[in-house]
């Protein structure tokens, strides 16, 4: 790994977690990094909080410098410093964004579209199948999904795109050799080992405090065109992601959720808020200017459903209904309906809108005619 002596520079304040701010303030009066450098421990020069003042002094001599490369580069962790070419264009215009992100994969991702899926942690089946079927679509449109490697709703994101063969970004509120929760080291070896890219702020070793969340949090929203907010509630890190996404003139979507659960309370909010309602990944392609998703290429989805689902495709033909609606006109009951219902929005053949009513996608309606 060769490094300019100035990136070496930023590599030894990012080691001590100094932040853009602190950084750029002090790049200003030394001159650059390797200004801040070369007055480091010296009468007047910059000052740090104690943490940050200890990891800075172990790490202000050569060697220390060179040993933190090697040890990068034999975990096949990489450096994306701001000012490379290949740094993501919209992080990059905004203030305050990462002078150096370390990474692990593949910055092909980088160079498609990216969009925003985030949520809760404690997903109801509704949620997770809503976000599973979103991601799908859009990485069968050549969209990049990002999602914060999280439980729950991120998990069900960063799954559908991998078993999709699309590409997906996680990014870390820790070390990328610490993975939150450590139960998802295996997701992250996959996104990393494939054309998928795992991206974090923050140095290696770094915990996953949470502090570092809302901070993770901007560069989800930073890398991406828009936010689908799937589930949660009012307060909590998806809608800290969707007011940083205001902040940064991104584009904001939400799922609309059944009203008195829980998970339906931020989505709903951020509709009345004036958010774009989404029921398939059709409306946030449209919405973006990405166009519509294509017509999935192997036209035998339909061919392979059961009995029941190919009826419920037909009745929806007509009109848009709810789950009782169609077991009302089918003479089932609708709770028998709702896993084949989950099913067909996994196929992207149908699609959810406000009011918990189904309708079938444009993609159910081009097979059958094909």
């Amino acid at each position: 790994m060769h490094l300019t002596e100035e990136q070496r520079c930023l590599l030894w304040l990012s080691a001590a977690k100094i932040t853009p701010d602190h950084v750029t303030a002090l790049a200003g009066t030394y001159g650059g990094a390797q200004g801040i450098w070369d007055a480091y421990g010296s009468p007047g020069g910059p000052a740090f909080p104690p943490q940050a003042e200890k990891a800075l002094s172990a790490l202000h001599a050569r060697g220390a410098m060179d040993d933190l490369i090697a040890r990068l580069e034999r975990k096949n962790v990489h450096l994306l410093f701001r000012q490379d070419e290949r740094y993501p264009r919209q992080l990059g215009e905004l203030d305050g964004a990462p002078y150096l992100l370390y990474y692990a994969g593949s910055l092909e991702s980088l160079n498609r579209p990216m969009v925003a899926l985030v949520g809760t942690r404690q997903p109801s089946a509704y949620g997770r199948e809503m976000a599973r079927a979103l991601a799908r679509g859009l990485c069968e449109a050549g969209v990049c999904v990002v999602s914060g490697l999280a439980r729950g709703i991120d998990l069900a994101v960063h799954e559908s795109a991998l078993e999709a063969g699309g590409y997906t970004a996680g990014v870390l509120g820790s070390g990328i050799n610490v993975p939150y929760p450590a139960e998802h080291r295996s997701l992250l070896r996959k996104i990393a080992g494939g054309i998928g890219l795992v991206l974090s702020e923050y140095p290696l070793d770094a915990q996953p405090l949470p502090y570092h969340f809302p901070h993770r949090n901007r560069i989800i929203s930073g890398l991406s065109l828009g936010v689908v907010f799937v589930e949660g509630r009012i307060r909590s890190g998806g809608i800290i992601t969707v007011d940083a996404a205001l902040s940064q003139g991104r584009e904001v979507f939400a799922v609309p959720g059944c009203v008195g659960m829980a998970g339906a309370e931020g989505p709903n909010h951020i509709l009345r808020e004036g958010g774009r309602i989404v029921t398939c990944a059709d409306d946030i392609l449209e919405d973006l200017g990405l166009g519509p998703r294509p017509p999935a290429s192997a036209s035998d989805d339909q061919e392979c459903l059961t009995e029941l689902q190919q009826r419920l495709l037909d009745a929806l033909a007509v009109e848009p209904l709810s789950a009782q609606e169609l077991g009302q006109r089918l003479g089932l009951d609708s709770a028998d309906l709702l896993a084949e219902l989950g099913t067909l929005e996994v196929l992207g053949l149908i699609c959810r809108e406000s009011g918990n009513r189904f309708r079938r996608t444009l993609q159910a309606v081009n097979q059958r005619r094909s």
